[in-house]
């Protein structure tokens, strides 16, 4: 599971440096026969089975990320947000990478505490448990999961948009156009649907897939001519990603989806058929030591 893969420069993410996904991509290849997950039902050979997969579409993937592949004939999965493209709307998971890249957590977690009761994110913000600075933990779960969208916008967007000046100019410089996702797909590679607008399960399997799925199915259908058949779940689902896991398959299933990956770490057996574990290749110790 890949995110962003650059030298390290917005300080509010922690991408995968170049040098070392290059490592990663030939420890892989080593010990796996590397496919698309189209390919993962087909007989194998001697390797067992990888899919190198890319979530939220970041512009370094295919400026850095797609040529390293490319030139090494190595097939990777890349997944498409439409809301981007439908209504120049960012999601507030990247106005947090973007706000804690220009501003201090400090600064951020006192603003969001001056304005909204915080009394019950301490204790819930253990999900960025990763996050070494306790004030990114705090600013992290607070505006991704526990301020709704309009609280969490309101303290982000002015903070930007002095920055970037316009939104087109934030979206042409933080994602992957439409041209480049048309030669990411001649290329051979696989896309699948992430969102519409990045946000995490909802509870209501219907409603969710209405949402925030199938517009992003039919945009790619109309403007990349393929429907797709994998789904990966912003935020592999948030807090209800059980509940998601349970309730949402029958739908997908019935509308043409062949599976889709969870951020649960792991390995896939005849167990997995649907939703299938990843290993996030930040946290790597599990499969192997690449520093």
């Amino acid at each position: 599971m890949y995110h962003y893969v650059q030298v390290p420069g917005l300080k509010g993410i922690h991408p995968l440096h170049p040098d070392l996904f290059e490592k990663q991509l030939d420890w892989v290849l080593q010990n796996y026969e590397v496919v698309v997950p189209d390919d993962l039902e087909k007989p194998r050979q001697s390797k067992p089975r990888c899919v190198i997969t890319f979530d939220d579409a970041t512009k370094d993937q295919y400026e850095i990320a797609f040529p390293i592949l490319k030139s090494r004939g190595i097939p990777a999965y890349f997944t498409f947000m439409s809301g981007i493209f439908t209504n120049r709307k960012v999601p507030v998971v990247h106005l947090v990478h973007a706000a804690l890249s220009f501003f201090t957590d400090e600064e951020i977690w006192e603003e969001i505490c001056s304005k909204f009761d915080t009394s019950q994110v301490k204790e819930n913000s253990q999900i960025y448990s990763y996050e070494p600075d306790i004030y990114r933990r705090y600013n992290k779960y607070a505006l991704n999961f526990y301020l709704s969208e309009e609280e969490s916008r309101s303290v982000l967007e002015p903070k930007l948009i002095e920055k970037f000046q316009t939104w087109d100019r934030f979206i042409e410089s933080y994602y992957i156009n439409l041209d480049e996702w048309k030669v990411i797909n001649h290329a051979g590679m696989s896309i699948g649907v992430h969102a519409v607008d990045h946000k995490p399960y909802c509870g209501v399997a219907e409603r969710f897939f209405a949402n925030e799925i199938k517009p992003c199915k039919q945009f790619i259908q109309e403007h990349l001519g393929f429907s797709p058949k994998w789904y990966t779940p912003a935020f592999g689902g948030g807090t209800l990603y059980q509940d998601m896991i349970l309730k949402l398959r029958p739908v997908l299933e019935k509308e043409g989806f062949a599976g889709g990956f969870t951020t649960l770490a792991g390995f896939n057996d005849e167990n997995n058929r649907f939703w299938l574990n990843r290993f996030d290749c930040n946290r790597i110790p599990p499969v192997g030591n690449f520093e």
